[in-house]
């Protein structure tokens, strides 16, 4: 729910990375993906089964073709997750909607033994992403080894329930003991959700699949016993696997056809369900991918050469209207009415001198300037300081564009300074530590800096911040750095105050009728214990009154 502030001013420059790069040829994914399209429709006719070409398709093949499609959509989607969640336990340099961009991208290496063509991503990515080589090939066989212990548990639990859940509790262990020891990793503290989330969400992408089928052999009037379709689904997958076969081809044929024939669904019933499954599963995301390939092709070209661009000045023209406007009003209002609270709680008179540290397009600086506050103006980007508008620059003293890291103005020249949805665009915490020196030597004694930033401590808000909002909106880029409410780092010649405000609970797609309805659950909730896993929060950095000026490290 962030309501679109510019960057604090860390440029986006990767470090130095290989210049490999490589791109799978659409041709030669086109031709192996009709290759194994051909076989199945070959093998088909040898099953001698109904709905074959030729003959019209049936209203239930159809729907059952549909429910497989949107399984698979959902499964890629959850996919996508588990990739870009094992990738950002790495590194958060990543951007979502070029992770997002790239992972459809590579769709296509369904087509390759064991998915081994998924390691293209390495190539594609790497000249604009730091981002180590073989922590992709380590992602690339994690993925498999949670695809492998699922079905595995899956197939055990058919035979056995306690088998089952004996082999989930000690599949589990060993994930967690795993990611514990792993190398590479950022924070300990992400080692538990890791493994669970990990193991959650193959559990989930592989449920829906299994999902479908069932759904289709029901469709297609099939007899079946849903043991027997969970087995042969586990068993003939795992075989395909193990087996190196593209796409898993051995889990479509006829070993498969025969596995329901023992469970004594006839293999004339079969065939057609199974023809309708892999149509809409398989062979749909492949060609999902190429599509994906086509729509981005603008994006891949520009991973491929390692062109980063300046996020905030691409987005400039735009920016205004990516965030509601009831939502942006709504925002502004609290905002400022909260730093203004805080200001004259600390004695600092409507006449005090400011500064908005990232400002933007300037709609905070112009309310508190309207309130009566002497407030400057810093912002890195000069795309958004372009489009300020002309009254909103007529209230400024000075409109500046700075690095937050190194700010040009005098020791001591501030009363206050705020910051809203700046400093976590800063992508490294000894940016953002060199940010806070800066602030606090710009701070008269007994200043405060007004920290608003997003508030992740609801783990909700965090997925929907680093996964979803990326996606949906241009604003951030979904590799942010967060600062959590709980851990606020030290800062040299400053303390932060004890109270901690917490505000919003609703996020930006909620209606202007529908806001008005639900104010007040969000009002009480901001007054309860849960008040913590708000959408936003203030912390106050408050200056020594006897430090002298701090210099930047």
């Amino acid at each position: 729910m962030s309501d679109a502030r510019a960057h604090a001013g860390e440029p986006r420059h990767p470090a130095p990375v290989s210049r490999a790069s490589g791109k799978a040829s659409p041709a030669l994914v086109v031709v192996v993906a009709s290759c194994g399209g051909l076989g199945l429709a070959t093998w088909l006719q040898a099953a001698g089964s109904p709905g074959l070409p030729g003959t019209p398709f049936s209203l239930a093949s159809c729907a059952s073709f549909a429910i497989c499609v949107l399984a698979t959509t959902a499964t890629v989607s959850l996919r996508w997750v588990r990739w870009h969640f094992l990738l950002r336990h790495y590194t958060l340099q990543l951007a979502t909607r070029d992770s997002f961009a790239a992972y459809l991208a590579t769709l296509p290496a369904l087509v390759t033994p064991l998915c081994v063509g998924e390691i293209l991503r390495l190539p594609l990515m790497r000249k604009r992403f730091p981002i180590v080589a073989a922590h992709l090939v380590r992602i690339w066989l994690i993925e498999r080894i949670l695809d492998i212990g699922v079905l595995c548990g899956a197939l055990l639990a058919t035979m056995s329930h306690r088998g089952g859940v004996l082999f989930g509790v000690a599949f589990t262990a060993a994930a967690l003991a795993f990611f514990r020891r792993e190398p590479g990793r950022r924070r300990r503290s992400t080692t538990p959700w890791a493994a669970a989330a990990a193991i959650v969400i193959t559990i989930a992408a592989w449920g829906l699949l299994l999902a479908a089928l069932a759904l289709t052999f029901r469709m297609l009037s099939t007899p079946l016993v849903f043991a027997a379709v969970l087995r042969a689904f586990a068993e003939r997958t795992l075989l395909g696997g193990a087996g190196g076969f593209p796409i898993g081809a051995l889990a479509a044929g006829s070993p498969t056809l025969a596995a329901f024939a023992y469970a004594g669904v006839p293999a004339a019933a079969a065939a057609p369900a199974l023809a309708a499954y892999r149509a809409g599963t398989a062979w749909f995301a492949v060609l999902f991918g190429l599509a994906a390939t086509v729509v981005f092709r603008r994006r891949l070209i520009r991973l491929v050469r390692g062109e980063a661009g300046a996020h905030f000045d691409d987005i400039a023209v735009e920016y205004e209207e990516e965030i509601p406007l009831h939502v942006r009003r709504r925002l502004l209002g609290r905002k400022v009415g909260i730093i203004d609270e805080t200001l004259a709680a600390r004695g600092v008179p409507r006449a005090g001198r400011g500064l908005d540290l990232g400002c933007g397009q300037g709609w905070y600086l112009a309310e508190m300037c309207a309130r009566g506050y002497t407030v400057d103006g810093s912002d890195y980007s000069a795309g958004q300081l372009s489009r300020v508008r002309p009254e909103i620059a007529a209230c400024r003293r000075r409109l500046v564009r700075a690095d937050a890291r190194a700010l040009p103005f005098a020791d001591g020249s501030y009363d206050f300074v705020y910051g809203i949805n700046a400093i976590h665009h800063l992508l490294s915490e000894d940016a953002q530590q060199r940010a806070l020196r800066e602030i606090v030597r710009v701070l008269r004694p007994g200043g405060a800096f007004l920290l608003h930033e997003i508030n992740t401590n609801n783990p909700v808000f965090r997925g929907y911040m680093g996964y979803v909002f990326p996606l949906l909106k241009k604003i951030d880029q979904g590799n942010e750095l967060w600062i959590v409410p709980d851990a606020l780092p030290d800062v040299p010649g400053a303390r932060w105050a004890e109270e901690t405000r917490y505000f919003t609970f609703l996020p930006d797609f909620v209606s202007a009728p529908l806001l008005r309805v639900l104010a007040p659950l969000e009002r009480t909730l901001e007054r309860s214990r849960l008040r913590r896993f708000s959408a936003h929060y203030q912390a106050c950095l408050v200056k020594d009154p006897e430090a002298g000026a701090v210099a930047p490290r």
